[in-house]
């Protein structure tokens, strides 16, 4: 019962997709950098929101239900099925002369994930500091 509470009824799952996707990506970017000087190096990048769109917005669209593994899946899916994907993005720019990494680029990619993960940490956090609250019945600030 508390663990239905807690992942059907709080922000939590999200909060976790998060923070997986947002790590990740940390690590897609600093394994980027890290070959900035690499020949040939192709850059990866990780996609998940497109996907969390589709998954939020159900009614607009055709959902199934998967009755065994095997089975294709119908429509955008459910949060739990989701998850990020790194991948190699069709890019055949080459911004070194080297491979097609911009350092620039990638370093805002990286402080951008890391404030999000920041954020999705602090708002797990919360989460839980107000359940932490509601479960003493006291008052969080």
């Amino acid at each position: 019962m508390l663990n239905n509470f807690l992942f059907e009824q709080t922000n939590l799952p999200l909060l976790q997709k998060g923070l997986d996707t947002y790590a990740l990506r940390q690590q897609a970017t600093a394994h980027n950098i890290a070959n900035v000087n690499t020949h040939g190096f192709r850059r990866m990048e990780v996609k998940f929101e497109d996907e969390l769109r589709k998954a939020l917005k159900i009614e607009n669209g055709i959902t199934g239900r998967m009755t065994d593994d095997q089975h294709f899946k119908i429509g955008a899916g459910t949060l739990d099925q989701l998850e990020p994907v790194a991948y190699l993005p069709a890019d055949d720019d080459l911004h070194s002369g080297v491979n097609n990494v911009d350092i620039d680029e990638e370093m805002v990619r990286l402080a951008q994930a890391q404030l999000s993960f920041d954020f999705a940490s602090r708002m797990t956090n919360r989460t839980f500091t107000g359940l932490r609250s509601a479960i003493r019945g006291t008052v969080s600030s």
